[in-house]
């Protein structure tokens, strides 16, 4: 088995591209992350060279596959954790196939993994352009705070940039500690990293969340709750940061 281990970027992982092809072997997984190998097992370490990553870059935009780098760009936000391995193993698919439109081509298992794995990054970016909730800051500025499975932050910014064009907001990816951040005007991503984000809400929103809480249990009918139902088009991994379904999370 070989593993080729890297720092995680897009110019990394273009490099491993070129090394594989360069070196002539193979990899048959990638990851960023210290892993223990097999006695036989072979491992290598790949730097990132933007020189190579330039050379891969030239070749992809030649492949009949359209949207190659796009689609590996966005890819690469996914959150699991074969998504390196998925991804290689298009790439290599397109450029031994580069004659030919292979996005389609779901009989092969690689391009059916990859494309399995954009899908799963586009779905959460549309649910959380619906599931995410502002709360106004003491400061003035709008607060939203989520943890979603893949690192779409980035993603969303330009829809409620546009949304919101004249508010100042963050939204705030707890899980990774990444912060969309808007003035107004422009917007931008920056990555906190080990620094604590604390935000103290208004007076005036503190009140409203708990009259929107109030509302919400009042309107529910109690005998004619379907939990089933409810989990299915809202799964509860959603639930804690939406005001209106915190008060039912500790009975689940």
């Amino acid at each position: 088995m070989t593993t080729y281990i890297f720092d995680g970027t897009k110019i990394g992982l273009l490099s491993c591209v070129f090394d594989a092809y360069y070196g002539k072997h193979i990899p048959n997984q990638l990851t960023d992350k210290e892993v223990q190998i097999g006695f036989c097992d072979k491992l290598y370490n790949i730097e990132s060279d933007v020189e190579k990553s330039n050379r891969v870059t030239k070749c992809l935009k030649a492949l009949a596959t359209p949207n190659v780098l796009k689609d590996v760009t966005l890819a690469l936000k996914s959150g699991q954790d074969d998504k390196y391995t998925i991804i290689f193993n298009y790439i290599k698919a397109s450029i031994d196939n580069k004659k030919v439109d292979i996005s389609k081509n779901f009989a092969d298992s690689r391009v059916l993994s990859f494309c399995d794995l954009l899908k799963k990054v586009r779905n959460e970016i549309h649910r959380f352009k619906g599931f995410i909730r502002f709360e106004q800051s003491i400061d003035g500025y709008y607060y939203a705070h989520y943890n979603p499975d893949n690192d779409i932050t980035w993603l969303l910014m330009p829809h409620f940039a546009e949304r919101f064009s004249d508010q100042a907001f963050i939204i705030h990816d707890t899980k990774r500690n990444v912060l969309g951040m808007y003035d107004g005007y422009n917007s931008t991503t920056v990555n906190a990293e080990d620094r604590q984000v604390t935000v103290y809400l208004s007076d005036e929103e503190v009140n409203f969340k708990k009259l929107w809480q109030t509302y919400y249990k009042s309107v529910n009918i109690k005998e004619r709750k379907n939990h089933r139902l409810m989990k299915q088009f809202l799964p509860i991994k959603y639930w804690e940061n939406l005001p209106e379904k915190q008060l039912e999370l500790a009975t689940f």
